[in-house]
């Protein structure tokens, strides 16, 4: 999730053609930085209920019907577990500090949001810390200072003569100052256990659940992007590699 919210923000800040830009949005070279953190910040703010133009939804809550999770994350491990329903929230109040590498094929962007929050439905078969659950029931999770750098390799083809950006491989790497979760079906205990270790429980494990959520969004937030939008129209001025 906030993911999705940026590059949301990166689109509607290029494009042109694929959608009116509003008055007040200052459109960007490739390697501006500066320019290109300004405006993602201003249409970030702005766009984050969603662009029926490129038949994207809401971004805030953004929502995921279904995500299935079937590995083990240090001190949990899920089997079979099936999420629905789940919506973040946040995005909106989230900030870019900083977005750069399109005119290196190698997009490096960091954000910060105060506080996010997924809710949702689970059925799994799990075990947490000691604890073996088999239950299903309804979850709140909490992330207050989240910080996240995420990088993007692109690459770039040609379709119908026109020129697209294609994303090879992305990574995250999140922090958060604290969180805490609710989960009904789970004993009351382990909920306590989570909350009170929660910082070392989201380093060990939490983090790479999170991370997993976050490549849903990813996923479709950039495939908009990139089959809506080819690189001509994301900026002022589109430069190849070698600056021609």
């Amino acid at each position: 999730m906030m993911l999705k919210l940026i590059h949301v923000a990166i689109f509607i800040i290029f494009c042109d053609k694929i959608f009116s830009l509003p008055y007040d949005v200052e459109k960007c070279k490739i390697d501006d930085e500066s320019c290109l953190l300004t405006s993602s910040n201003k249409v970030l703010q702005k766009y984050y209920g969603g662009i029926p133009e490129i038949d994207l939804a809401s971004l805030d809550p953004f929502l995921v019907n279904q995500f299935f999770v079937d590995r083990k994350y240090s001190t949990i491990k899920i089997k079979n577990g099936d999420f629905s329903n789940m919506k973040m929230r946040g995005l909106q109040s989230a900030t870019i500090e900083k977005i750069s590498g399109f005119d290196k094929d190698h997009l490096e962007i960091e954000f910060k949001a105060p506080k996010l929050t997924f809710t949702g439905s689970f059925k799994a078969d799990a075990k947490v810390l000691f604890f073996p659950i088999n239950t299903d029931g309804e979850f709140t999770l909490k992330l207050y200072d989240y910080d996240a750098k995420l990088n993007i390799k692109l690459d770039r083809y040609t379709r119908n003569r026109t020129k697209y950006f294609q994303t090879t491989g992305y990574c995250i790497h999140s922090t958060v100052r604290t969180g805490d979760i609710d989960s009904t079906g789970v004993p009351k205990i382990v909920n306590w256990l989570i909350n009170l270790h929660f910082n070392s429980l989201f380093k060990s494990s939490i983090q790479s659940f999170v991370d997993d959520i976050w490549s849903a969004y990813y996923e479709k937030a950039i495939n908009v992007m990139l089959t809506k939008v080819p690189i001509g129209e994301l900026f002022t001025c589109e430069m190849d590699r070698d600056g021609h």
